[in-house]
């Protein structure tokens, strides 16, 4: 853990403690005769008022600092990704679809650890929405083949330094952000002349597909999740024409990360109860060259 992400997580009792010590010091100084005493007493009550102001105040209702520890919202969030969280809004109002949001994951989405972590993922669901996921594939002559297949296939287009995720947007194949020709597809199957159809994975809300420019990958698995280890819920799974949807109820989200194929997100753990939400990711201000808005 850097010192930054350390700061930011300062616990309330060290954050008293610390400010209880800092008076401590200054009225310590302050009796001194010595000028610089008298100025570092008054540096140490500044630093008391800035820390309580921060950390009781501003930390718990306003804006807190989260560090990103892992890919699972790439290209949005990098790992090691500094960024500023809105406390407020949410009082407000309630989260909307697109909101990248930070909460309290459920002990299911951690199974071993005894203590809740932070997550941060994107608002895909919102109450009352009815949510299927179908997985994305690629027919190359008369045999379909998913993105493991494809992203292992298709490895020498990767960019150097990428990690040759592949991402199937309409009828076109994308290796690390860049096109790769269906004749070149077919060329790396082994027949040049083999006629290759592509079928984007889809999140559908409602019936309609949903816009994600924002993710790493299109979808590769299915959701709901009918049977295994990590199946749905059956309590929020529904029939339509034939087809199962989960539909989200009241108080509930659906929670994905922008780097589809390899987060840890409500898919797998179960749909996140509002109540664990604890603010909109706005900004990222560390490092330098990462400062931007989030979206």
């Amino acid at each position: 853990m850097s010192i930054t992400e350390r700061l930011a997580n300062l616990s309330i009792p060290t954050v008293i403690a610390t400010i209880i010590v800092l008076l401590g010091l200054r009225w310590v100084l302050l009796k001194q005769k010595h000028p610089l005493a008298k100025s570092a007493g008054e540096m140490a009550e500044s630093l008391a008022v800035a820390m309580g102001l921060v950390f009781l105040i501003i930390r718990p209702f306003f804006v807190q600092a989260f560090f990103i520890p892992s890919a699972s919202m790439r290209p949005t969030l990098l790992e090691h990704d500094h960024i500023l969280v809105n406390k407020l809004v949410y009082r407000f109002r309630e989260p909307r679809r697109g909101d990248v949001v930070v909460f309290k994951a459920p002990l299911e989405a951690t199974p071993g650890e005894q203590k809740e972590r932070d997550f941060i993922k994107r608002v895909i669901g919102v109450p009352g929405d009815l949510v299927r996921i179908t997985p994305g594939y690629v027919i190359v002559g008369e045999t379909q083949y998913d993105h493991s297949y494809l992203e292992s296939v298709l490895r020498e287009y990767a960019k150097p330094g990428g990690d040759g995720k592949v991402k199937l947007v309409d009828s076109k194949v994308f290796v690390d952000g860049r096109e790769v020709s269906l004749s070149e597809v077919a060329a790396a199957f082994g027949d040049p002349n083999a006629k290759v159809k592509v079928v984007p994975g889809k999140v559908y809300i409602n019936g309609k597909p949903l816009n994600e420019p924002y993710t790493a990958e299109d979808p590769d698995q299915p959701y709901p999740i009918l049977s295994g280890p990590r199946a749905t819920d059956p309590r929020w799974i529904v029939t339509k024409n034939g087809v199962p949807h989960v539909r989200i109820p009241k108080g509930k989200l659906l929670v994905l990360g922008d780097n589809r194929n390899d987060s840890n997100d409500a898919r797998y753990w179960g749909l996140l109860d509002r109540k664990r939400v604890l603010g909109k990711a706005m900004f990222i201000f560390w490092p330098p060259q990462r400062i931007r808005w989030i979206y």
